[in-house]
């Protein structure tokens, strides 16, 4: 018998399986992390004395605890239950049932890949922390382990061309074939760099611990004056005649500079993220396989979506392209805490799709959705007095303040240049009201509520109503004295936004309907 097909069998019959033997490993290198930033500083700053001996004393407890951890935590299938044996000093057995596992993911950073293992992450659909984090397990034992919690016979998967097999009672099957919904090419992760905004997350980071060391900030600044002193060399003769023009060309060259070094690095983080991304489809499971450097394996059940959210920026319609994204039962805001990158989550159908593709995968996900047939309820015309003063308020606030300040210190600011400023200001508000009323909308479609609101970046919501859990109505004072109220939804667990639905500005008559409906649906089993 082949060792892959005896590991198989052995999990079935409930033999306790450990983890790899590199766990301990890769559990000191998570350890390490808390405690390499002090370790770092005590050799630094007291070079010359004993301090590297006693710093070398915590690594040595980290590395202990690692492998008391790996060798501790054992695992078996026993009676449709997944049983956890894990911890040193204080000791914890853990029955979790397999029809609440849910959600998988398997994620391989390099030093993964090149050493064969793999970490895995089981989870439930109550949120919070996962059911089970294994660092790590070989590639084979965390595949045996995925097909086992999903019903289907083990299998491993064949280096060759032809499809991979199971033996179910002595009888050899081929497995299930999966479908393959949505892919991107290298075209496409080019497109989703140009129109993501992700290298302004680093370069937002990288000013911030710059301005936090002078010998940094200094070193930087000195670093680009290079630049600006070769494009005034070499275009400083073109402005000689006029300093205003000359300040002018340099700030508009240095920001288009700067966008498009920030579009370029977005461009190589899509490539790192999103580099063979695969949507496939096996039975009620979808997969999602993406990444270059750190490879991600994520699969949710088709049952356990509860929320859907087309995304359309400026950039996007400019591409014809959109984004679907999905909240999956069991997720929630605060996965860093718990030891998951949220790089590893089920979160995407399509990072970027035609309409009509994303569209036909609203429809796999929710065979219901005729979009097409969508009837879509505006919001009341009140609603732009709402959002008027819900936009506008702080920018009052800011004007009045400002021109306050500009009559106690002597009216530096010409008054007339103030007034103008904030006419502007209030116009461009005006507009940008009338724009967000004339678009915000609701519509029906059976058990579906799906809203629509945006401006420049457009964003259609669709929840089911036998899967949200939470409903309420809320009013301001001012939504009060307008007739009009909040709608608001929640799913199993939290959404990462805060909320799953809101629905502002409906007549309260509306609302209530709205309510009353959904409610009925939450009731019901689905």
């Amino acid at each position: 018998m082949s060792e892959p097909l005896a590991g198989a069998q052995a999990l079935q019959a409930g033999a306790w399986q450990r983890l790899h033997p590199l766990s301990a490993l890769f559990v000191a290198a998570h350890l390490l992390r808390h405690v390499a930033l002090p370790v770092l500083a005590a050799v630094v700053f007291g070079r010359g004395s004993d301090w590297e001996v006693w710093a070398a004393v915590p690594l040595g407890i980290t590395a202990i605890w690692a492998v008391l951890q790996a060798s501790r935590y054992r695992y078996a299938l026993q009676g449709g239950e997944l049983v956890i044996h894990e911890g040193v000093l204080g000791r914890s057995v853990r029955h979790v049932p397999l029809a609440r596992i849910h959600n998988t993911s398997r994620m391989r950073k390099l030093p993964h890949r090149l050493l064969g293992v793999t970490e895995l992450h089981l989870e439930s659909a109550s949120g919070g922390k996962p059911e089970a984090v294994m660092k790590v397990l070989g590639l084979e034992a965390a595949l045996r382990l995925e097909q086992a919690l999903r019903g289907a016979a083990p299998t491993v998967p064949t280096t060759g061309a032809g499809p991979s097999f199971a033996q179910v009672d002595g009888m050899t099957t081929a497995p299930p074939a999966v479908r393959l919904l949505h892919r991107l090419s290298s075209l496409d992760i080019l497109k989703l760099g140009l129109i993501s905004n992700r290298g302004m997350v680093i370069v937002g980071t990288a000013f911030a611990a710059v301005a936090q060391k002078p010998e940094l900030h200094r070193r930087f600044f000195g670093w680009l004056s290079v630049p600006i002193a070769w494009v005034r060399q070499a275009f400083g003769r073109l402005f000689e005649s006029g300093h205003w023009l000359w300040l002018a060309a340099e700030i508009a060259l240095l920001v288009l500079a700067f966008l498009l070094f920030v579009r370029l690095l977005s461009v190589v983080l899509a490539f790192f993220r999103y580099q063979g991304f695969r949507l496939e489809q096996d039975g009620e499971k979808l997969l999602v396989h993406r990444g270059l450097s750190t490879q991600v394996t994520a699969t949710a059940r088709l049952p356990r979506l509860q929320r859907w959210e087309l995304v359309e920026t400026w950039l996007h319609r400019r591409f014809g392209r959109c984004r679907l994204a999905v909240s999956v039962a069991g997720h929630d805001s605060h996965d860093h805490e718990h030891g998951l990158d949220p790089g590893g989550r089920f979160d995407e159908l399509a990072p970027i799709a035609t309409p009509q593709e994303a569209r036909a995968l609203l429809r796999l996900c929710l065979p219901a959705l005729q979009w097409e047939q969508l009837q879509w309820q505006p919001l009341p015309a009140r609603a732009f007095w709402r959002q008027l003063w819900g936009q506008g308020r702080f920018l009052i606030i800011a004007l009045l303040a400002l021109v306050a300040a500009d009559l106690a210190f002597g009216q530096r600011v010409p008054l007339p240049g103030l007034l103008a400023a904030g006419l502007t200001l209030a116009a461009g508000l005006w507009v940008y009201c009338h724009a967000w009323v004339r678009f915000a909308a609701y519509a029906e479609c059976g058990d579906l509520l799906l809203y629509r609101h945006g401006v420049l970046t457009r964003r259609w919501v669709v929840v089911s109503g036998p899967r949200l859990q939470q409903l309420s109505l809320y009013s301001s004072a001012l939504d009060r004295s307008l007739g009009l109220c909040h709608l608001r939804a929640d799913t199993q667990g939290r959404s990462q936004g805060g909320l799953a639905l809101d629905i502002p500005c409906l007549p309260l008559a509306e609302a209530r309907r709205l309510r009353q409906r959904l409610w009925g649906q939450v009731l019901r089993p689905y």
